[in-house]
């Protein structure tokens, strides 16, 4: 695991790995998995880490790595690979009024004295991550797919105004600055990278073609 957006840490890559090692032997646990961490004991984490910057570069890697890959571990038949394209946090706020009235009558009469704002402030979480399989047994590249998800964390709060002349802007306007805060503290956490990778990762298994042999 790597990314183009940001140059990861080496623990960083070796836990996202693991987390997308994770998520394939949820979804497919018949195909046995060799996590990222045991790969890079395996092949030496100096040459694994060279390779996921090759990777992070241009997106694939050259035929001699993939021997090498082959060359360390035997049992193994592919080489997956995966990198964020793009991971990207963004705030808005959504309002909608509803108008109220004191009485059923009144309501008949289309005579509404309130009305009451609803305001969501909601961050997104908005990441797309490429994934690359190699067969390390004909080295060949075999299967590439792209997949984005976005996650949303909310804040709703509402309140109920008298519908003057001057409601909205005394009034509603306030409402919404106060919870916004000055400095855009009213908006929630993000979703993290790991919740949204989780969904990413998902994704993947569930395209991912399956094996035509019995």
């Amino acid at each position: 695991m790597t990314s183009s957006v940001e140059k990861l840490d080496d623990i960083t890559r070796i836990r996202l790995g693991d987390q997308l090692g994770r998520q394939f032997h949820e979804e497919k646990p018949n195909i046995k998995v060799i996590r990222t961490g045991l790969l890079a004991k395996e092949v030496g984490n100096v040459s694994l880490m060279t390779l996921l910057d090759s990777y992070r570069v241009a997106g694939a890697i050259n035929s001699q790595d993939v021997e090498d890959v082959r060359h360390a571990v035997p049992s193994a038949r592919y080489l997956v690979l995966s990198r964020i394209e793009q991971d990207h946090i963004s705030e808005k706020s959504n309002q909608t009024e509803s108008n109220l009235a004191d009485s059923e009558q009144d309501k008949k009469k289309g005579e509404y004295e309130q009305v009451r704002v609803d305001v969501s402030l909601e961050t997104t979480h908005e990441m797309g991550v490429s994934l690359t399989i190699y067969d390390l047994q004909q080295n060949l590249h075999v299967w590439s797919g792209y997949v984005s998800k976005t996650k949303t964390n909310s804040n709703d709060s509402s309140r109920t105004f008298s519908k003057d002349k001057r409601w909205r802007e005394e009034l509603v306007d306030a409402f919404v600055d106060t919870l916004i805060g000055l400095d855009q503290s009213g908006y929630p956490e993000p979703p993290t990278q790991t919740e949204v990778l989780d969904d990413i990762f998902k994704g993947f298994v569930e395209n991912m073609p399956e094996s035509t042999k019995k």
